[in-house]
């Protein structure tokens, strides 16, 4: 996909585009269960490794990897399907926000800068999320199901963009994962690293790593007018 953009402004904030898992959402520990929960249905234990592996990843390539790992040779789909449906209905008891995430959130709609969160997970477990929140907190959404090539290709982010309207080079991406931050830094987003465990991406891979408790609004604005002067 390409996008058909204007030349970018001195720094102007015209969106910000959120991933949803590890990022806005402590949704890991969850995920953490529902692929325990998958490497047992196969007649395993998953590696620690291979969790981190699949971190970020589409739904099929991460029951491609488990299987891999155990080294078990099954109906991906099958397993993709059944990892699917394990995690909905751990999302249906509750998803709750990181720490300060949500009152970020809210601080950049309330200066009415456009907001997506473009996230690899399926569109069934994204409603499963939205149906907790507010209507209306984010302009657009898009799933993993919802594309042809799913992060690190930057598709999604591209996609988010031209549905806003907005020229990917004067927008900020919040991500937690090496798969994500190479998606939206191949859209041309600027890209802010908001990790849990800031030791996972010591390097940064391209984004800017900060704790999430630092980002404001006005710091967005700051980095990109920084890296674009």
């Amino acid at each position: 996909m390409t996008a058909n953009i204007a030349a970018p402004g001195a720094g102007q904030l015209e969106a910000a585009l959120f991933d949803m898992d590890g990022t806005l959402f402590d949704s890991e520990p969850l995920w953490d269960v529902s692929l325990a929960d998958l490497a047992e249905m196969l007649g395993g234990t998953l590696s620690i490794e291979t969790r981190r592996r699949v971190i970020g990843g589409n739904l099929r390539d991460t029951a491609r990897i488990v299987q891999e790992d155990l080294g078990v040779e099954a109906d991906v789909e099958e397993s993709a399907a059944w990892l699917l449906e394990r995690t909905r209905q751990l999302f249906a008891l509750g998803v709750p926000w990181r720490p300060t995430a949500q009152a970020m959130v809210e601080s950049v709609r309330q200066q009415g800068i456009p907001t997506a969160l473009v996230t690899s997970s399926h569109r069934a477990l994204v409603d499963e999320v939205l149906a907790q929140l507010d209507p209306g907190m984010f302009d657009t959404v898009v799933c993993g199901d919802e594309v042809t090539h799913p992060k690190p290709h930057p598709e999604a982010y591209l996609t988010a963009t031209e549905r806003l309207g907005v020229d990917p080079r004067n927008c900020v991406a919040l991500e937690d994962s090496p798969r994500g931050i190479a998606a939206a830094l191949a859209a041309g987003c600027l890209v802010v690293a908001v990790p849990e465990d800031g030791e996972a991406l010591a390097d940064g891979h391209g984004a800017v790593v900060v704790s999430l408790e630092t980002v404001t609004v006005d710091r967005l604005i700051s980095l990109l007018a920084a890296r674009i002067g």
